[in-house]
């Protein structure tokens, strides 16, 4: 029997050199279809080089995912490219003629950094259901084109002089090609406008037919499968994007219920990959379709195109992206909340094309995304530390504390040293992350500066006895919820006869605040329950200068309802807050506070050690921010780290928790501590 012979296979990896210029060309490509897409000016040849440039890019898409012979669709996409560049250089647009030179160089890059042996084809067909985290959808079908809005082609005027051009061969051809059909289009175009303007008639409104009385109109007809599939696909759609921005706990919950929610989402993901090829074109056009930006339509397009596999899959998200504008704050943070879920191998790509966007706002969104998901090198480190935008410093000072980066102290200097507010709390965080030695004089040092009580909580979980007692007095002089809320992070015996004093402040927030910071001190769990109604909405208070007393105001069931069918009032929810009355407080620390050692730092009734916090992070019903304090406090006060974000998926903080524990049952502990170990 003859040996059989083995055929080497390349592995497909989106961080392959020839790859990283593929994405480079779709990045390029898609800056050109932004710049047809803003011309205002009916221009002729726009419309051409739109479809040029959407063939262009299926090309790519094929290339990328091997739906056909990789060099023959990289050839193919190089030559729309070119089309695409000729024609908008006639239109005189030198800013796309310079992308779609670009694009074709990197294409060119592409095929010579191909691997000598055969790539992987396209994976098998894969559909199954998401448990806990959504799967990757592997479907078969062709690559989804993309489509870009363009003048519509003018009509040609007989009148004015033909314009002859030549052909061009190279992009310096082109370059004056586009120059010289600029300025002979402009004085057409206003010609153009003038004639359409004057031909526009508007249209007769034709009168309702009258239906004869005792007839009805005919039934609606069958719905086809098409229309069938969309109605399915909007209803998935929107249930994503509902649950997407909508699964956080609510205050009081405990983090783990929201996993029925992420089981809903998953599985509407799942339905619409079921739904197959037909639903998926229809994922892009329903974020488009929106008048203006959604956050829930952002969402949605960027965490479906995160699931199914496939570069042409992610890339609708992208121009959603694009489309309503990264700045927004509706559009960018549901965007990177997506990106930083969804199991797509292609969304490192996608986050460095936007790092290397020049476009405000797109580096923010990929160090954000880069930095959770643990993808930033030291090389992009360093060019953090030196980005003139604050946001991007402030999103990778925390992922520079946790690599260790020899940048960190210059970006820490940087970022303490400028008039953002924000860089310098992401400053404060980065300090606790990486248990540097000064975290507590540079929390002080704000707190009596420019933060001022919003750096009090970030001093707390760094503090030493002696900036506890800062916190004490900071609290006698300013009694603010801030400084209340402090208190209870710093772990201070002494603070309880202040803190029971401002359960009878007048000022609502104090007063809870004060009960927070018992509770997180004793862990009494001395609890009262706050109902709130469903329509519970507080009324904007007016001056009226007639003081009549204001009519009744009837309710939303007896506005939208038949008045003898009024739905009930409904039950009230209940909400668990921690007691603000101090009679019970009282009682309690009378009974209870002798045992506890004034010298010791304490936490939930007890000396703190890192076991206590790690019990607050995984078994407490705790806000987000909470646990990120907890997350960072851990850090700080054990010199160990192992990534954590209330964002993720409940499985997966689950698996960020069972690290962090074994990271604690190898760290020596002396309960009531204040020492912390110094880098």
């Amino acid at each position: 029997m003859a040996p059989t012979m083995s055929v080497d296979v390349a592995p497909l990896s989106p961080a392959s050199p020839w790859m990283r210029h593929m994405e480079r060309a779709h990045a390029r490509a898609h800056a050109a279809a932004r710049a047809i897409e803003l011309e205002t000016d009916p221009i002729a040849h726009l419309a051409p080089a739109a479809r040029k440039l959407e063939l262009g890019i299926a090309a790519l898409y094929d290339a990328f995912d091997g739906r056909a012979d990789r060099p023959t669709a990289i050839g193919a996409a190089h030559a729309r490219l070119w089309d695409a560049a000729v024609l908008v250089a006639r239109a005189g647009l030198p800013g796309a003629v310079a992308a779609l030179r670009e694009a074709c160089a990197e294409l060119v890059r592409a095929e010579t950094r191909m691997p000598r042996v055969p790539l992987e084809g396209p994976k098998e067909v894969r559909l199954q259901a998401g448990v806990d985290t959504p799967p990757l959808h592997v479907i078969e079908r062709a690559s989804l084109a993309p489509s870009f809005r363009a003048p519509p082609l003018p009509e040609l005027d007989e009148t004015a002089p033909a314009i002859a051009l030549a052909d061009p061969t190279t992009f310096e051809e082109l370059a004056k090609v586009a120059e010289e059909a600029r300025s002979a289009a402009r004085a057409r175009a206003e010609a153009v406008v003038q004639r359409m303007n004057a031909e526009e008639k508007p249209e007769e409104i034709a009168a309702p037919q009258r239906i004869p009385e005792g007839f009805a109109y005919a039934p609606p007809p069958a719905m086809t499968e098409d229309a069938f599939v969309e109605r399915w696909a909007r209803e998935c759609f929107e249930e994503v994007g509902m649950i997407g921005l909508q699964r956080a706990p609510l205050p009081g919950d405990e983090w783990r219920s929201c996993k029925s929610l992420e089981t809903r989402m998953i599985a509407a993901i799942d339905a619409i990959a079921a739904l197959g090829p037909a639903a998926l074109a229809r994922v892009e056009a329903l974020a488009m379709d929106m008048p203006a930006a959604n956050p829930m339509s952002v969402f949605a397009v960027a965490m479906i195109g995160c699931c199914i596999e496939g570069r042409d899959a992610l890339a609708g998200a992208e121009r959603v992206l694009h489309r309503f504008g990264p700045l927004d704050p509706m559009v960018g943070p549901p965007f990177a909340a997506a990106m930083k879920l969804g199991p797509s191998p292609y969304v490192e790509g996608a986050m460095r094309s936007l790092f290397a966007s020049k476009e405000i706002g797109c580096r923010a969104i990929a160090v954000d995304v880069l930095a959770h998901r643990g993808w930033l090198t030291a090389e992009d480190l360093s060019l953090i530390a030196d980005d003139p935008d604050p946001r991007v410093l402030a999103l990778g000072l925390a992922a520079m504390a946790t690599a260790r980066h020899p940048d960190l102290e210059r970006a820490i200097e940087r970022a303490l040293g400028g008039s953002d507010a924000r860089l310098r709390l992401s400053a404060l965080d980065a300090m606790a992350i990486a248990a540097h030695g000064r975290a507590a004089t540079a929390a002080r040092r704000e707190a009596e500066g420019m933060l001022g009580d919003r750096a009090l909580v970030r001093l707390a979980i760094v503090a030493s006895e002696d900036d506890a007692r800062f916190l004490l007095d900071r609290a006698r002089a300013s009694r603010t919820a801030e400084a209340t809320l402090a208190l209870g992070w710093s772990g201070l015996v002494e603070a309880m006869p202040l803190l029971l004093d401002l359960l009878e402040s007048k000022d609502d927030d104090v007063k809870i605040a004060a009960g927070a910071s018992l509770d997180r001190l004793l862990g009494a769990r001395l609890v009262e329950s706050l109902e709130i109604l469903p329509e519970a909405l507080d009324d904007v208070e007016v001056v009226d200068p007639d003081p009549e007393p204001p009519p009744a105001r009837p309710t939303l069931a007896a506005l939208v309802s038949n008045p003898r069918d009024v739905p009930p009032k409904g039950s009230s929810e209940a909400l668990e807050i921690p007691s603000t009355d101090p009679v019970v407080w009282r009682a309690y620390w009378k009974e209870h506070g002798p045992r506890l050692d004034p010298r010791m730092r304490i936490r939930r009734g007890q000396g703190w050690s890192p076991s206590v916090s790690l019990y607050e992070l995984d078994r407490l019903s705790l806000s987000p921010e909470e646990r990120r304090c907890l997350h960072r406090e851990l850090a700080a006060r054990t010199g160990k780290l192992t990534p954590f974000d209330p964002h993720d998926f409940v499985s997966v903080q689950e698996q960020s928790l069972a690290a962090w524990a074994a990271l604690i049952r190898a760290t020596p502990e002396a309960p009531g501590s204040w020492s912390r170990p110094l880098r």
